[in-house]
């Protein structure tokens, strides 16, 4: 299953982020990464669950 995540979707509208992961694990990696950009060092589980539910999966 392939994941496709656009930050403006789960709430940033300003941030043009888009990340496309092979797997639920590459995505909560990757987006760990990304919310750094946003002032978020250590992302809890439940802001990931957000993120991940709000990803589009293929």
């Amino acid at each position: 299953m392939t994941y496709d995540f656009h930050c403006r979707d789960a709430g940033a509208p300003s941030c043009g982020t888009h990340i496309k992961a092979e797997s639920e694990q590459e995505l909560r990696e990757k987006l760990t990464e990304h919310l750094r950009k946003h002032d978020v060092e250590t992302p809890n589980e439940t802001l990931l669950d957000h993120l991940v539910a709000s990803a589009e999966q293929r």
